[in-house]
């Protein structure tokens, strides 16, 4: 498996993820919430043989964050979890706080890529990585 990292708005992108969030299943995986990208977007794609497997997108927020809000991983395959969250942390960990919007039901597969959970909403659980245990809630 490949990771591969692409700025928001360039052509490889949309080659390896159109054919997935224009696809019903995958927009109703997102709880049918449209996915979106800018230039102000990193996108992290998971990739095997020229098959996309997965991909979260990341958003470069001001003052020197990174927000997750939207991702998918097909049939929610803990490798491909593991290697895009291992990724995406290795990237920004260094000088960026890391948040991400999940899934409740995503909540283990993102503990294990180092994420803890700051807050439970209905659906969807707000969760960071914390750069050392004194941050921690």
């Amino acid at each position: 498996m490949d990771i591969i990292q692409l700025k928001g708005e360039e052509k490889q992108l949309y080659s390896l993820v159109a054919h997935l969030v224009m696809n019903e299943e995958v927009i109703s995986y997102n709880l049918n919430y449209p996915y979106k990208t800018s230039p102000d977007y990193m996108w992290f794609v998971a990739t095997d043989n020229g098959v996309t497997l997965g991909f979260i997108p990341v958003k470069l927020e001001e003052e020197g964050k990174v927000k997750i809000n939207n991702y998918y991983v097909a049939d929610d395959d803990s490798a491909v979890f593991s290697a895009l969250l291992k990724e995406i942390v290795r990237v920004f960990a260094g000088d960026h706080e890391i948040e991400s919007v999940t899934q409740i039901r995503h909540i283990p597969e993102f503990e294990k890529g180092g994420f803890a959970v700051v807050l439970y909403w209905k659906r969807y659980v707000k969760m960071k990585v914390f750069r050392d245990e004194k941050e921690c809630v």
